[in-house]
């Protein structure tokens, strides 16, 4: 599954555009601005990461659901899980 980056993309493309335009009206507007968009680049990064931890996570936990589906009830699984039972 790819992630459609798009959208963060366009994002971080209008605020460097409004960075520009702070810029041309005022050294201290300007640097307000590139560092909003510094600090939205971080957050777009660190919101990456963390959707791909989570969602590796639910994928490996999915799969090792639908790996003992099929166990019987007290059986052992290869995925790690224990019979119900015994106190592990």
């Amino acid at each position: 599954m790819t992630h459609d980056r798009r959208p963060s993309t366009r994002a971080l493309r209008a605020l460097a555009a409004r960075a520009r335009r702070a810029a041309a009206g005022g050294r201290d507007a300007g640097a307000s601005a590139l560092e909003w968009a510094i600090i939205a680049a971080v957050v777009v990064v660190a919101a990456s990461v963390i959707g791909g931890v989570v969602f590796n996570v639910v994928k490996t936990k999915g799969a090792d659901l639908a790996e003992c589906a099929g166990v019987a009830v007290g059986e052992a699984c290869a995925g790690g899980v224990a019979p119900v039972g015994t106190g592990s």
